[in-house]
């Protein structure tokens, strides 16, 4: 028994030996396993390193960073795959290969679709716009960036989403769609607030400040522009949003002070920002400065000697350096500057800015450049056409961009309606107290006086306002009657004579398919519209369904008026007045190119129209129902309506109505 048992420890023994040898022997092969695989990663990112230093060959650190991918992906490591694709996009696009650098982006979207990864989704997305906007291929850098937005939305990246809400305010800049950008810079600021973004906040605030400015209400963009500056007080901020960007706004806010007349204001900027170390080094910065110095100079005082030389400096400069759209600018100055010198010379350089612009889709600079040359060379049709042509483009592209964003704004305002309505409550929660009852009761009872007095002195000025508005609405009424009973009436009458003489003769159909036509032309004339967001596509799209056979028309300024902030009843009265104007035109006047010129001022909307028809007599003026109809319903909203026209001399019409 002693013996069998001491077997039995014997063998027991041996057992536990190898088991414990074995689980060595395992363990030392994984530690080996593993200290391959870091040799292998630290050998690839040797590959990364090299790629990754500036001073490198970039042939070879292209070549270095292929190797670095292939390896990544033979060892199954999704973070090193994604690192590899970050840093080769971003190469690609430095060295000027950006359609390889998209190429690349798409591969990097497909890999983090396939891992199911947000993050490096949206990053992919971002990428794809940012290189399609270097290639000038703005609607698919808006759709990228819009794509991106989403994404990030979701996954709760404000930093990121605000930077694509910022790229597409620009896109919409570049569309010559302010409006929107404006809207669009807002929307990003509400993602990036209290946050330490000071670049993509900057360039927000930069945005909102141009769409202003090219809306006319320059204070406001100087209110935007302060902001930024404002910003730069704080050096982190300053530091963040980098010192090489700083003359950009102040050589913007030198524009806006010169447009509101403060010239000696905005020539101490620009004179400031040309002595500056870092604007003299950077040529093409140098050029821009002097160049809006010159041009100022020459509106402040258009005798000025100075300006001239200045303005011919700066063209020499980035002709020198080959800025493009530097020239642009250059040959626009140029062309204002000798517009009334040197008609010759004028026109020179307007074809040299619009020859700038070849292979480049920037409709906006087309069509300011081809404002400038229509006005120079009227007698040109062919530069018309190109105007019209650009001018039908720029609306597709700002449709379009508008179509894309509409539905994630909605879901943007969704998401804000509950954020909102969370800190709706909790503030409820905390101002329900005797000081706030007791502000709103001296607020309702000051509402109440100012009612009182507005009423008393308003009820004449309503009383004439509604006489007025009665007989524009009994004229439409009667005019719509007379058409009904004169177009329609006698028409119909015919086919039923003619239908019971012969139920089969074929003419009877045609006869019914024109009055149909005339019938669905008044409904046209008198339906309903929108009067909101897309009031100014509506707008648009009504003036251009009269451009037919062969009849042109040039719209300028219609961009620069912030339709959304008019009063409804100014845009029903634009819209009625403008459709009167052009049904007018379209069945009497023979005109062949009408021209409307749209501006806004502090106090007043202006709209002038003007066609080259047969015109007509004052006396026969006073006596067409239609254009009664029109000067009744602006005087009903207290505006003013000028007729001039001479016999085959066209005719002419000036709105102008208080804001």
């Amino acid at each position: 028994m002693k013996h069998n048992t001491v077997a039995s420890l014997f063998f027991l023994g041996i057992w536990i030996l190898v088991v414990f040898n074995s689980c060595r022997s395992e363990n030392s092969k994984e530690v080996s396993v593993s200290s391959i695989t870091q040799k292998k990663i630290d050998s690839l990112n040797r590959y990364y390193d090299f790629a990754f230093k500036d001073s490198n060959d970039k042939g070879k650190k292209l070549k270095a960073l292929d190797h670095f991918l292939k390896g990544a992906k033979v060892l199954n490591y999704d973070s090193l795959q994604y690192k590899g694709f970050i840093l080769q996009t971003k190469l690609l696009n430095k060295y000027g290969d950006t359609p390889k650098a998209i190429e690349q982006s798409y591969r990097l979207l497909e890999f983090a679709k396939q891992n199911n990864d947000s993050f490096y989704i949206g990053k992919a997305l971002y990428k794809l716009g940012l290189y399609n906007k270097r290639l000038d291929n703005y609607l698919e850098a808006f759709q990228f960036y819009n794509e991106s937005f989403k994404i990030n939305r979701n996954i709760k990246d404000s930093t990121i989403a605000g930077k694509c809400l910022m790229e597409m305010a620009n896109i919409h800049i570049a569309f010559g769609d302010h409006n929107a950008s404006k809207t669009t810079a807002t929307d990003g600021l509400k993602y990036l607030e209290n946050s330490t973004e000071y670049r993509t906040i900057s360039g927000l605030y930069h945005g909102i400040s141009i769409s202003f400015y090219e809306l006319g209400n320059q204070e406001e963009a100087l209110l935007w522009n302060s902001k930024i500056l404002h910003l730069c007080n704080d050096s982190i901020a300053k530091k963040n949003i980098g010192i090489h960007n700083l003359p950009i706004f102040n050589n913007f806010r030198a524009n806006i002070l010169a447009e509101q007349q403060k010239y000696a204001e905005s020539i101490d900027i620009l004179q400031a920002l040309l002595k500056e170390e870092n604007v003299i080094q950077k040529r093409t910065q140098y050029a821009q400065e002097l160049s809006n110095l010159g041009y100022i100079k020459f509106l402040q005082n258009p005798k000025n000697p100075e300006s001239e030389t200045m303005l011919l400096q700066a063209l020499d400069i980035r002709e020198q350096e080959e800025d493009i759209f530097g020239l642009f600018n250059s040959n626009i100055h140029l062309t204002k500057y000798y517009r009334d010198k040197n008609i010759e010379k004028a026109k020179h350089h307007a074809y040299k800015a619009y020859q700038s612009l070849d292979g480049f889709e920037d409709y906006e600079a087309l069509l300011e450049v081809l404002t400038l040359i229509t006005e120079l060379n009227p007698d040109s049709l062919e530069d018309y056409q190109r105007f019209k042509d650009a001018s039908l483009k720029l609306m597709q592209l700002r449709k379009k961009t508008r179509e894309i964003y509409a539905p994630t704004r909605f879901e943007n305002e969704s998401l804000l309606k509950q954020n909102e309505e969370k800190n709706l409550k909790i503030s409820e929660v905390r101002n329900q107290n005797t000081i706030y009852l007791l502000g709103m009761l001296l607020l309702v009872t000051g509402i109440g006086f100012v009612i009182y007095f507005f009423r008393q002195q308003m009820r004449y000025l309503n009383q004439e306002n509604k006489i007025i508005q009665f007989q524009a609405s009994y004229e439409t009424e009667t005019r719509i009657a007379k058409r009904l009973h004169d177009e329609l009436g006698n028409d119909i009458f015919q086919v039923m004579m003619q239908y019971q003489n012969d139920p089969h003769d074929p003419q009877i159909k045609d006869k019914l398919n024109k009055s149909y036509i005339k019938a669905r032309d008044i409904s046209r004339e008198n339906n309903e519209f929108e009067i909101g967001d897309t009031y100014a596509e509506e707008l648009s799209n009504m003036l251009q369904n009269y451009t037919q056979n062969g009849i042109q028309l040039i719209a300028i300024g219609f961009d620069t008026i912030d339709w959304n902030k008019l009063d409804k009843t100014i845009k029903i009265t634009v819209y009625r007045v403008l459709q009167e104007l052009m049904t007018n035109m379209q069945k009497h006047s023979k005109a062949s190119l009408v021209k409307l010129v749209f501006s806004n001022t502090k106090d007043f909307l202006n709209i002038k129209y003007t066609d080259n028809g047969v015109g007509v007599t004052e006396e026969h003026v006073k006596s067409k129902n239609g254009l009664r109809n029109t000067e009744n319903r602006i005087r009903a909203i207290r505006g003013t309506l000028i007729f001039e026209s001479e016999k085959d001399k066209g005719f002419t019409a000036e709105i102008q109505i208080p804001n």
